[in-house]
């Protein structure tokens, strides 16, 4: 691999504690079973219920850096979901759920246990919040 840079868009780097859970597609008996106890079908993504934890170390329009405990393949689909700091939206903190795909992932650990991963995002969307109502 050259040492030229192949990424499209600017990473930003950042802290950003981030969730994330792991997608299948639901194409094999075992996932399209727990889907139908979802009420899913026909190809709905499944997303498994466990919620794991990571960092982002940076961000792109096109990718995350994160690192987390986990154990990650690449090739495996994602559901990330963290808040923007402000100074990465221009304006403010912003909540978003992105669907990712693994394509790297760090050999070695860190001395927390921590490997790093490299996925590419497939589309961002920010997460309505519903404004608070102090009066009830």
């Amino acid at each position: 691999m050259s040492g030229r840079e192949r990424r499209g868009s600017p990473r930003k780097d950042c802290v950003v504690p981030l969730r994330f859970r792991i997608a299948s597609n639901g194409r094999n008996a075992q996932a399209d079973e727990i889907a139908a106890s979802y009420g899913l079908r026909g190809g709905k993504t499944l997303t498994h219920l466990a919620t794991m934890e990571g960092e982002a170390l940076n961000l792109s329009e096109r990718g995350v850096y994160f690192t987390s405990r986990e154990t990650l393949q690449v090739g495996e689909p994602l559901e990330m979901f963290f808040t923007l700091p402000r100074e990465l939206t221009g304006r403010g903190p912003e909540q978003v759920r992105c669907t990712a795909r693994v394509v790297h992932v760090d050999d070695q650990t860190d001395q927390q246990g921590r490997r790093g991963f490299g996925a590419t995002v497939d589309r961002f969307e920010p997460i309505a919040v519903a404004p608070r109502n102090w009066a009830n």
